[in-house]
């Protein structure tokens, strides 16, 4: 198993051929560019079971064959998980003004499998880019790189690509399938993928032992002149008086753990307590018991999600907690994760029935995805929206978990445009998703039969992925967050106290409602967070790289503070400083 410093401080080997550069990431080539210009975040091998869950990839061993027109480098490649494996060799060949890889695999047993093959990662910087579509049929469509995140497959039949962009021409062939693309920003992936095996077709699809698949990509550039790469020195990081939002309201679901009492003494003063409860479940009693009585120990409300299917089961869902003390009150179908029309209209009857006068709010207990998917049917009296959020849909990665914060923003852009400016509580945020939301063989609590925890999750890493995310999500619209779980494996509390997540957000937590001052210029893996506090500037900064760092900030009364941050760490600094107004 990978241990954490093998995941934070994972190898890459750089490939050059001449105009050509990528990182070779475990069985990923990643940041693929031409003449220093980007051209695609990456390719890689994918072997999916019939819930959709990533086997996890091991190199097992990498060769150099000389060959005719260039020496490719071939992977051998183990694919291992959920009781499934697989095998298949990566080869990976440069010429002059071409890339291809080509993937071979082999089923040691039979499984059942929704995916298998190459993917394609776009960068999401080609938003809005035009580019020609081959088909299979041999026409060209030409389209565009969606701005607003698209819920559905912007690209399909795919067999050809064509992009410029910075003066070279890109291009894609595929080969060994019919490929389509769609917009992986919707679960906070940093990417555009181009698949294989159409969603139209039938799966989970019957793989036989021994039975073969070849696939390859090719990507070609050209260029009357390879450009000169660019050197951007970045400009100077500048916090400002004026004000960009607010600190949201921070909210924990549930403990889980026998010890509330102890655990309560610990615990951040959070906005609220959340709790999900899933119709049909043995543990939703017990699970509306405990949120009752740490709502209790915390002197706060709570935040109920409803899971269920009929009017019934909202009804006796709810008679589970006091609902004297609901704050917000959802509801979402228990299998499709959305809310539905007639569960709203049972939910408000539901509600009324109890004399409940909490705020009603709609939208996913999933991903973006399933809200963006469902915009049209979202109701319209819904006070506000919700939906969930995890970076490990489709990676496992540490820099794939990184580059999702942006796309985090992102999403709730394209939520509060879906809600027509009604206010987003967001949450619960995972490391790990807590369900799989299109599992087929789940445990009638929505559990994936493989359900975990990262072990990142005490780590510092987490604090400092967190305030990422806290930085990404704080714009205005969004009221809450409710992030990981109060204690357990995937919780901010242990038996020794609170993890380096759990401490920042019990220090976020007192400043909900405070100004969030601006930052100008910006640094690769640099996360400012700067709060108005009452005597100065409570400047909390993360460092989302395996490097260490040391920055110079200059303040609002043109002071400057040197940052000094280990890799992957998070602190908090408080700044005396005069302060000034725009």
């Amino acid at each position: 198993m990978t241990s954490n410093r093998e995941r934070l401080f994972a190898a890459s080997e750089v490939l050059e051929a001449g105009a050509w550069r990528a990182e070779l990431r475990n069985d990923e080539i990643a940041e693929i560019s031409y003449g220093g210009v980007p051209a695609l975040r990456g390719i890689r091998a994918v072997v999916r079971d019939r819930d959709w869950q990533t086997l996890v990839p091991v190199v097992r061993a990498t060769e150099r064959i000389p060959a005719a027109g260039g020496s490719p480098l071939v992977l051998d490649i183990g694919f291992d998980g959920f009781g499934c494996r697989y095998k298949a060799t990566l080869s990976i060949v440069f010429s002059r003004d071409s890339l291809e890889v080509v993937f071979e695999g082999e089923s040691p047993a039979d499984f059942h499998s929704n995916r298998i093959g190459l993917v394609v990662l776009h960068r999401t910087d080609e938003a809005g880019r035009d580019v020609l579509i081959g088909e299979t049929s041999g026409g060209h469509t030409p389209s565009r790189f969606p701005v607003d995140i698209s819920p559905h497959q912007p690209f399909q039949n795919v067999a050809t690509m064509h992009w410029q962009r910075d003066g070279v021409d890109f291009g894609l062939e595929f080969s060994g399938d019919v490929f389509e693309t769609e917009d992986q920003r919707n679960w906070t992936d940093a990417s555009f993928k181009t698949y294989s095996r159409p969603l139209s077709r039938p799966f989970p699809m019957d793989v036989r032992a021994g039975s073969r698949i070849r696939q390859s990509v090719k990507v070609t550039a050209s260029a009357a002149q390879i450009p000169a790469p660019e050197i951007n020195p970045g400009a100077d990081l500048v916090i400002t008086s004026a004000v960009t939002s607010v600190v949201p309201a921070l909210s924990l679901p549930i403990v889980t753990t026998p010890d509330l009492q102890t655990v309560s003494g610990v615990l951040p003063a959070v906005e609220s307590v959340l709790v999900e409860l899933v119709a049909g479940s043995p543990k939703a009693a017990e699970l509306a018991k405990q949120a009752a009585e740490q709502a209790k120990a915390l002197n706060v409300p709570l935040d109920v999600r409803l899971s269920a299917e009929t009017p019934d089961q909202i009804r006796g869902l709810l008679q589970l907690v006091p609902t004297r003390n609901i704050v917000r009150l959802g509801v979402f179908h228990a299998t499709r994760h959305v809310t539905e029309p007639d569960s709203w209209e049972a939910l408000k009857s539901a509600a009324a029935e109890a004399g409940l006068a909490s705020s009603l709010i709609a939208g996913a207990r999933s991903h973006f995805t399933e809200l963006n998917r469902n915009a049209r049917t979202v109701p319209c009296d819904a006070e506000a929206l919700t939906y969930s959020m995890t970076p490990q849909m489709h990676a496992t990665e540490v820099p794939h978990l990184v580059e999702s914060l942006p796309m985090q923003r992102l999403t709730a852009r394209n939520a509060l445009r879906i809600s027509g400016g009604r206010p987003l509580h967001i949450g619960p945020v995972t490391l790990k998703p807590r369900f799989n939301a299109v599992s087929t063989s789940a445990a009638p609590d929505g559990t994936s039969r493989e359900a975990s925890n990262d072990p990142l999750q005490p780590d510092p890493f987490a604090a400092s992925w967190m305030l990422g995310s806290i930085a990404a999500l704080s714009i205005p619209g969004v009221e809450s967050i409710s992030y990981f779980a109060a204690a357990g494996p995937g919780g901010i509390c242990s038996s020794t106290g609170l993890t380096p997540a759990g401490k920042l957000l019990k220090s976020l937590a007192t400043q909900r409602g405070l100004n969030i001052l601006e930052t100008r210029g910006s640094r690769h893996g640099l996360v400012l967070y700067p709060v108005q506090a009452e005597s100065g500037i409570d400047l909390y900064a993360a460092n989302l790289t395996a490097e260490g760092m040391s920055e110079s900030v200059q303040l609002p009364d043109g002071t400057t503070k040197e940052l000094v941050l280990e890799p992957w760490t998070a602190t908090l600094q408080h700044l005396a400083t005069e302060r000034r107004t725009t």
